[in-house]
């Protein structure tokens, strides 16, 4: 009863030693950094992924956490950290997805003209796969370089709906074009 009203208030007195008091504190603070986790990244693995490392690496470096530590801030700063990180990610590979399309478009100029045409109307082919909706979001993010919250505000959608139809129309541009460019990898 102690040590849930001082998990509670955020002070731990003294280290976290052992299995069973890190088992507590875990069984404590993860639904709450869960929950706190998801509304930053409204992504339920990768919330469960966040806290989970947050855990880890907690335990890994128990024995040098100091003895007043306010865990409950040591915490949820510790996933506030990993969220912003997890977000750094997805823009860097936002953009090396954006530099590969590029890419992509720039070797076609090498190629013959014949070549070009059959190209274009292979891409062509595999974009009429995608609903309107994906074609115009994959034509403002990757031909316009528009990030996901312009396209959000731009077609009035929600920025989450913008990432869950570029990254569908990825997917389909992948299976369609992959025997083609086999190292794409938007």
């Amino acid at each position: 009863m102690a040590r849930d009203r001082s998990m509670e208030n955020g002070t731990v007195n003294n280290r976290i030693t052992s299995e069973k008091e890190f088992e507590e504190v875990f069984r404590y603070y993860y639904r709450p950094l869960f929950l706190f986790a998801y509304g930053y990244v409204m992504d339920e693995g990768e919330a469960e992924n966040i806290v989970q490392s947050v855990f880890t690496e907690m335990w890994e470096k128990r024995k040098n956490l100091p003895e007043n530590l306010n865990l409950r801030a040591y915490l949820y700063s510790s996933v506030k950290h990993a969220c912003l990180r997890y977000f750094k990610r997805l823009q860097l590979l936002d953009e090396y997805k954006k530099r590969q399309a590029e890419a992509l478009v720039l070797s076609f100029a090498d190629d013959d003209i014949e070549d070009d045409r059959e190209l274009i109307a292979l891409v062509q082919k595999a974009l009429s796969q995608l609903s309107e909706q994906q074609r115009r979001i994959v034509e403002l993010h990757v031909m316009e370089g528009k990030k996901y919250l312009e396209i959000a505000d731009l077609l009035q959608l929600s920025e989450n709906t913008v990432r869950t139809h570029l990254k569908r129309a990825y997917k389909i541009l992948r299976e369609n074009l992959s025997c083609l460019f086999p190292n794409i990898f938007f």
